[in-house]
C-alpha cells in the first residue's frame, strides 16, 4: 500500500471489520437464543473458508511493492527509534491504556446484559451490533479526518472516550446504555485508527514493520493483564462500579500523558532511522 493511500486504507481495513462484527453479533445471539451455542460455532467456522480462498487467490504480481533499503534492523533498534520519538512514545502509551481499560465492550456488554439488566443471549447479540454501528461510523469517518491524525488528537479521543465509558457505567435502563453504546464505539474508532495511521506513516519504511510489532503489542498485550483484573473487579466491588473505575483510569492516563509530553509531540523533521537516532545519540 502506498503512502498517500494508506490512512485511508485503515480506515476502509476497520470499516471491514466493524462491519462483520455488525452482522456477527446479531446472528449469533438470535442463533444461540433459537438453537443453543453449536450452530453458531459452527457457521463461525465455516467463515474461515471464504478468508483461506481469498488469500489463495491474491495475485503476487498486482501487490503493490515498496522498495526499501537494505537494513538488517533488529528489535533493539525499533525500541531505541520510538524511544526517541516522544511523539509516536506518548501515542502508544496512550493506546496501552485505551485498549486495556477501556476498550472491552464485550466483558462490560456480557456482564451489563445478564448481570445488571438481566437479559438473554439475543440481547447481548443486538448490543454488538448497536456498538458496531458507531464503530463503523467512526471508520468511515476517519477516511475523511486525515490532517486531524496526530498525538494530541488521540489523547483528547482517548480522554473522552474515557468519560463516554464512565457514563455509561450510570445507564439507567438497557435501552440508555445501547443508545450510549455506538457513541463511545464511534470515538473509540476515530481515535485508534488515527493512532494506528499516525504511527506508520511518521516511521521511516525501513524500520516500520518492527515498529508497528511493538505497537501491536502494546494495543494488544494489555488484554490478559486487563480481562482478570476487570473480572476480579467487577465480582469484589460490581458492574458498574468496574466500568466507571476503567473510564476513569482511560480519563485520567490521556490526561497525564498529554501534559507529560506536552511541547515534544511536534512532528519532527526527519522520520528516518539514521536521523532519528543520531539526534538521540547527539543530545547525550
Amino acid at each position: 500500500m502506498g503512502k498517500a493511500d494508506l490512512p485511508n486504507a485503515v480506515s476502509l481495513n476497520s470499516a471491514n471489520f466493524n462491519l462483520a462484527r455488525l452482522i456477527g453479533p446479531g446472528v449469533s445471539g438470535l442463533l444461540i437464543a433459537a438453537f443453543g451455542t453449536g450452530p453458531s460455532f459452527l457457521l463461525n467456522a465455516v467463515s474461515y473458508l471464504f478468508i483461506i480462498t481469498a488469500l489463495l487467490c491474491l495475485r503476487e504480481r498486482d501487490l503493490f511493492i515498496e522498495n526499501k533499503p537494505n537494513l538488517n534492523a533488529k528489535i533493539s533498534e525499533a525500541f531505541n527509534y520510538v524511544k526517541a520519538r516522544p511523539d509516536i512514545t506518548a501515542v502508544m502509551i496512550t493506546v496501552f491504556f485505551t485498549a486495556t481499560f477501556g476498550l472491552n465492550f464485550m466483558i462490560f456488554n456480557t456482564l451489563m446484559a445478564t448481570k445488571v439488566f438481566h437479559k438473554g443471549a439475543a440481547s447481548y447479540g443486538a448490543l454488538g451490533s448497536i456498538l458496531a454501528i458507531g464503530s463503523l461510523t467512526g471508520a468511515l469517518i476517519s477516511a475523511r479526518l486525515e490532517k486531524k491524525r496526530d498525538p494530541s488528537y488521540v489523547m483528547r479521543g482517548s480522554a473522552l472516550f474515557g468519560i463516554v465509558v464512565a457514563i455509561e457505567s450510570f445507564a439507567p435502563t438497557f435501552t440508555i446504555y445501547a443508545m450510549l453504546l455506538p457513541i463511545g464505539g464511534c470515538i473509540a474508532l476515530l481515535t485508534l485508527i488515527s493512532a494506528n495511521s499516525m504511527v506508520q506513516l511518521r516511521t521511516d519504511p525501513a524500520i516500520r514493520g518492527r515498529v508497528m510489532g511493538i505497537y501491536l503489542t502494546i494495543f494488544m498485550g494489555g488484554t490478559p493483564l486487563g480481562s482478570p483484573l476487570i473480572g476480579w473487579l467487577s465480582t469484589t466491588i460490581g458492574v458498574r462500579e468496574t466500568m466507571l473505575v476503567c473510564g476513569i483510569i482511560t480519563f485520567t492516563a490521556a490526561i497525564v500523558v498529554y501534559y507529560k509530553f506536552k511541547g515534544r509531540i511536534e512532528t519532527p523533521a526527519s522520520f528516518l532511522v539514521g536521523d532519528v537516532l543520531e539526534t538521540t545519540y547527539e543530545n547525550k
